[in-house]
């Protein structure tokens, strides 16, 4: 008998009209031009009017005004990898009864659920629910609801928060991959020093994951003993002792002391050793770079930064201004971008702004006989912003926390390495001089890379060790084939721990009975036909799978959008013990962003109206929103359901 004939059928064109003409009651947005359809969740759109289905990679349109009709026939009917099983749990969404006027019943747990999650998402003061319109509110829309007090809500906050701990644990106790870590310091406006842990890996189903698991007061000094106690504790309390895999941290001293502290706590419960674990923070690393170079122009920055902070420190003025913008027929300003001195891409956009306003600043400055930049300054600073775009371009990359970034590691510091070195970009003596000054940082941080992240370029399909071996030969001449070939030798060395592991599963899962699931005999015969491909690719052939995906042709394509992961997701049969390694390498972060972006929560949490907040809470809410997912996430209520139930 086949499987499908043991499910029951699915009308998939009748569920689809019935859920269009209910106006999709389930998918809720505020903002109404987003996509609002939970079928978006399911697909990653790649532009060019172009969407891609994430679970076997077709590619569908996304024309304005076609609705989402096609794309929801995709998943409840024609995708390949989606089982019957699993369309039937996605189309039983209890949700869709709950939000349906017409079946509307009114929970009050649920109520009070998503009131937590409202309070914990937009960072309401407890204090917001004894507001004396808060209950007159909510009773207008449902008579029969009753607030609660501040303290319960916070209860209710940690709860949730709780919730999440427990199913974020038993998720990564599941886990069969192994989990890099990104951390931070954060002081706070009362002095308090706090640390983020944020745990990255890759799931069985080849989707990068991201969960902060710890926001916790660390105490002073901050030391490297204090932070390696605090972090292996964490490590400890989340049973991730025998799973991690990397960690990046910025570069500062302290935290040069803590991996060493690490290292030799953790030098025998990895596989490979603890002495690659450490990444340095690229992101970091640029900033400390462009830094550098920006001391070349230090009079150009300052007047730019004057004139933008007089003009802006006022509306007065800049309504003066705004007054020259209508003159030239150019758009008024709301506000003027100003910089974060210490974070040179805030500096970069000032003066890109600057620039875009340089006449109508000018002519300020002419009716306010005020002296600003000089017309060589604007040079310069026009000279160095065109100068730093790839910069620019280079961080947003690291700090995309959404998407892998390892193996773009190495793209991304030769690009910069070679225009600094090429004279053709360096049109002015200021920019020979920025240059040369940005050399030498360059040089003391990267000129002998990161060894894990350069080891990552080499499961991007489209470069493996020829696109190493290209950028070593640029940069080292005639000895980069030591240099490549140390490489090689750890691939070689990793490959091998993890080929005797992968082995070591296969056998041990041999004759093993799935728990609790019912598997016919065609889909043993598929499971089992699946491993004897994976290690019968060539019948033939006695090479490993190491060998056959370096003879493999590169993948030919161009697409700054190619999804790396789907590749691995579709050749993990080919190439399973690759995979698994692929899996790991690609959840290093290039960069601490992930850790560093809780921190304006967490200032926000903790401003002059709600100093008095305890160390725990602010965990529980920095860690619960965090958990929530990122904003423009089209809301799903069946996802947030265990964390209402279990709190």
């Amino acid at each position: 008998m086949s499987l499908s004939s043991t499910q029951p059928s699915l009308n998939v064109e009748a569920i689809v009209e019935e859920t269009e003409r209910r106006g999709d009651a389930i998918e809720i947005r505020s903002n109404r031009s987003k996509k609002r359809s939970v079928v978006w969740n399911h697909f990653e759109d790649v532009g060019d009017l172009k969407v891609v289905c994430k679970h076997c990679g077709s590619t569908l349109s996304k024309l304005k005004g076609s609705g989402t009709s096609h794309l929801r026939r995709h998943i409840f009917n024609t995708c390949e990898r989606i089982t019957n099983d699993e369309r039937a749990r996605m189309l039983a969404t209890p949700g869709d009864d709950w939000f349906d006027p017409s079946t509307f019943k009114f929970d009050p747990v649920l109520t009070r659920g998503l009131h937590t999650l409202l309070f914990i998402d937009a960072e309401i003061p407890f204090s917001a629910i004894e507001s004396r319109f808060w209950e007159p509110a909510m009773r207008s829309m449902r008579p029969e609801y009753r607030a609660v007090g501040h303290q319960t809500v916070r209860e209710d906050c940690v709860a949730v928060f709780k919730a999440g701990c427990d199913l974020a644990l038993a998720e990564l106790e599941e886990l069969d991959s192994r989990v890099s870590f990104t951390s931070d310091i954060w002081t706070s406006s009362a002095s308090l020093g706090y640390l983020c842990l944020t745990a990255h890996w890759i799931d069985k189903g080849f989707n990068l994951q991201k969960r902060i698991i710890a926001f916790k007061k660390i105490p002073y000094p901050h030391t490297g003993q204090a932070i390696a106690n605090l972090v292996g504790k964490i490590w400890t309390d989340w049973k991730l002792d025998g799973k991690i895999f990397a960690i990046t941290l910025d570069n500062s001293s302290a935290n040069d002391n803590a991996v060493k502290y690490l290292e030799i706590k953790l030098s025998n419960r990895m596989p490979f050793g603890a002495s690659h674990m450490h990444m340095r923070c690229s992101a970091h690393i640029l900033n400390l770079i462009v830094q550098e170079g920006m001391k070349i122009i230090p009079s150009a920055l300052k007047n730019i930064r004057e004139l933008m902070r007089h003009i802006a420190s006022s509306g007065s003025r800049l309504q003066v201004l705004n007054t020259i913008l209508s003159e030239m027929n150019l758009s008024p300003k709301k506000g003027l971008t100003l910089d974060c001195p210490t974070r040179w891409n805030s500096t970069y956009v000032m003066i890109k702004e600057a620039l875009a306003l340089k006449e109508a600043l000018m002519r300020y400055l002419d009716a306010s006989s005020m002296n600003g930049p000089t017309v060589e300054e604007w040079k310069d600073a026009e000279d160095m912003a065109g100068f730093l775009e790839p910069f620019l371009d280079a961080t947003k990359t690291f700090s995309n926390v959404r998407r892998p970034s390892s193996h773009t590691y190495i793209k991304e510091i030769w690009a910069i390495r070679r225009l600094l070195l090429d004279e053709d970009s360096q049109k002015s003596p200021i920019l020979r001089k920025l240059a040369l000054k940005m050399q030498l940082k360059f040089d003391k941080y990267w000129k002998d890379p990161n060894v894990i992240l350069t080891m990552a370029t080499f499961f991007d399909p489209r470069y493996k060790f020829i696109f190493l071996a290209f950028c070593f030969k640029k940069a080292y001449g005639d000895g980069y084939e030591a240099r490549l070939e140390h490489i090689r030798g750890l691939v070689n060395e990793f490959y091998e721990i993890y080929e005797s592991s992968t082995r070591a599963d296969r056998v041990s899962n041999v004759g093993s009975p799935q728990v609790g699931k019912k598997v016919c005999g065609k889909q043993k015969l598929d499971e089992e036909f699946a491993q004897f491909k994976s290690e019968n690719v060539d019948f033939n052939s006695t090479m490993s799978e190491l060998e056959k995906y370096m003879q493999e042709k590169l993948v030919d394509t161009d697409e700054e959008n190619f999804d790396i992961l789907q590749f691995w997701k579709k050749n993990s049969g080919l190439y399973p013990t690759l995979a698994e390694m692929a899996r790991d390498f690609l959840a290093v972060q290039a960069s601490s962003v992930a850790s560093e972006s809780a921190f304006s929560a967490a200032g926000r949490l903790t401003d002059h109206l709600r100093t008095s907040m305890s160390s725990e809470t602010i965990e529980a809410l920095v860690c619960a929103k965090d958990w929530f997912g990122p904003n423009d996430e089209v809301f799903d209520l069946n996802k947030y359901l265990p964390l209402i139930k279990r709190s």
